[in-house]
């Protein structure tokens, strides 16, 4: 098929076009594009069913870059390959692109994945600040069940976080892009050095890092509901202050050492107020009993109908 015409995408490599197809599926439109690939809606050609598919080059990649990508794709595959659950983004299909015309994008790593309407990310920047977002208790009941079933399953996300939050037709809510994904040893496991900055919790940054990784432990994820949290009840505000990702870590540094207090929306409920407090204690250990399994409990409770008066704004029900 012509690859004429096709735009640039992620690393600079161009994007094919749509009709393109990759075993059963033929691409559609771009849906977005990152620092690893393009993410392109697609349809079944058997019976037209929508996807979207994930396509992962690796051939331009130095061999370090190319190394971390095969790991990451790998963690995700093999995540998604046991997962089960309906708050956890599936993967359909693992196949490899075939573009002789197109050597940066021949042999690339597609991934066919269910088809979200937007990420949360996406609906946060178009909500503004000022109060909780549309359905913001349903999603969150959806995320900490999510991460409930990873965790009982012995799986820590390592990366939670709202653009990793997707959300489809009918108020499907899913967890998604497992790349650092990883199964527990016992009572931790280990991570390459990579997370978002202004979700990973502070110990992370004065952990060393060893021949396996970064340790990392389900409280990491706890934490990163803690600020997620924050974000859905605020529309979009983050628990500390800063212009930058690198900012506002530094802030949660400071909270951490006892040096800067924990300043959370003045409009949040005092119920919300506890637990994202639970979520946010400064270390593991302050952490260690609140789990994603008895916040999604607290969370439904707060579900109730009268729970659901407490989303209002302090003021509004003063």
């Amino acid at each position: 098929m012509s690859t004429s015409g096709a735009e640039e995408g992620a690393l600079g490599m161009p994007r094919l076009p749509a009709g393109f197809r990759i075993d059963g599926w033929k691409l559609d439109a771009v849906i977005g594009s990152g620092g690893w690939g393009t993410v392109y809606e697609a349809h079944a050609v058997a019976d037209g069913t929508v996807a979207a598919v994930k396509v992962l080059p690796t051939g331009a990649l130095a061999p370090g870059q190319r190394a971390a990508l095969g790991e990451l794709i790998a963690r995700e595959v093999r995540f998604s390959a046991e997962a089960d659950h309906p708050h956890l983004i599936r993967t359909h299909a693992v196949c490899t692109v075939s573009a002789p015309d197109m050597p940066a994008l021949d042999g690339a790593i597609a991934l066919v994945m269910d088809r979200a309407e937007a990420s949360l990310r996406q609906t946060l920047d178009a909500a503004g600040t000022g109060g909780p977002i549309p359905e913001a208790v349903r999603i969150l009941c959806g995320v900490a069940a999510g991460l409930a079933h990873m965790h009982g399953a012995g799986w820590v996300h390592g990366d939670l976080k709202p653009a990793n939050v997707l959300l489809g037709a009918d108020g499907a809510v899913w967890l998604a892009d497992f790349g650092l994904a990883t199964e527990l040893e016992g009572t931790h496991a280990y991570l390459p050095p990579l997370g978002t900055l202004d979700h990973v919790p502070p110990e992370w940054w004065s952990q060393r890092t060893g021949a396996g990784g970064t340790v990392v432990r389900p409280t990491a994820d706890i934490w990163a509901f803690g600020v997620l949290a924050h974000q859905v009840l605020t529309g979009g505000l983050h628990p500390f202050p800063g212009a930058t990702a690198r900012a506002r870590s530094y802030a949660a540094q400071a909270y951490a050492r006892g040096t800067a207090p924990l300043r959370l929306d003045a409009g949040l409920d005092e119920n919300w107020r506890r637990l994202i407090g639970d979520c946010l204690a400064p270390d593991h250990a302050g952490r260690l009993r609140h789990t994603a399994a008895s916040l999604s409990a607290r969370i439904e409770q707060l579900a109730s109908p009268r729970g659901r008066r407490r989303m209002l704004p302090v003021a509004a029900v003063a």
